[in-house]
């Protein structure tokens, strides 16, 4: 799971293009969470919304600030922990979460909280767009294609929790075809559900996320909204 680029490149302009749709025409302050090399950043600030990205890598923000100057976009770029830099004092009309970010944060208190911080850095009618988790992914698990298990080359392993939707990915090295056991060295991820992420919403102050279509080919995201008042 390259984390820059997380998906095929057809899934991935899919995805792109409902982004861009949602965000509209008008200029909008936009935040992308986990901006990697700018996948989504990028074509909405061509798009001509003025746009800040954040991404725990500075190898990451270092990328995305080469391709944004190759464009020639400008950016606001924060090499920082999410936690450190949200909530913002200014407020965005949108939030990306996208590129599997949310599944990073496996601990579920962790992934309730980064929620709560978008929704404090939401201003009035904002929107928070993520991956729609549960509709791409959940049915590989329930198909039986996502399962413990090696690989015939023993090159991949796929490692879940024995009580929740946590997994690691084990690649080349790390396979350990006799230990299925999560070590300080596995990087744990959390397939969301559609259940959990409604308790999520409700939890952080925002509608329950909405899929504004269905995509066939994967690539869709859920949205939720600040509440009005």
């Amino acid at each position: 799971m390259n984390e820059w680029m997380p998906m095929e490149e057809e899934i991935s302009e899919v995805q792109i293009k409902e982004v861009l749709s949602l965000l509209g025409d008008s200029p909008n302050r936009v935040l992308d969470v986990g901006c990697g090399n700018g996948r989504l950043l990028v074509p909405a600030a061509l798009a001509g919304h003025e746009v800040t990205g954040i991404d725990i890598d500075p190898e990451a923000i270092n990328a995305c600030a080469a391709i944004c100057a190759e464009a020639g976009v400008d950016a606001t770029l924060i090499d920082s922990d999410v936690f450190e830099a949200l909530p913002t004092e200014k407020t965005f009309d949108a939030i990306i979460c996208c590129g599997n970010t949310l599944m990073l944060f496996a601990d579920i208190h962790q992934g309730v909280r980064l929620l709560q911080v978008c929704r404090e850095s939401l201003g009035k009618d904002g929107i928070l767009i993520i991956d729609d988790i549960p509709r791409d992914l959940w049915p590989e698990i329930a198909e039986g294609r996502w399962c413990n298990g090696v690989n015939d080359e023993e090159t991949l392993q796929l490692v879940w929790s024995k009580n929740d939707p946590v997994f690691a990915i084990r690649e080349g090295n790390d396979v350990q075809p006799n230990n299925w056991e999560f070590g300080k060295d596995d990087r744990l991820m959390r397939l969301w559900t559609m259940g959990e992420l409604r308790l999520a919403a409700r939890l952080s102050d925002l509608s329950p996320p909405e899929s504004p279509r269905v995509m066939p080919v994967g690539g869709g995201v859920l949205v939720m909204r600040v509440p009005r008042t």
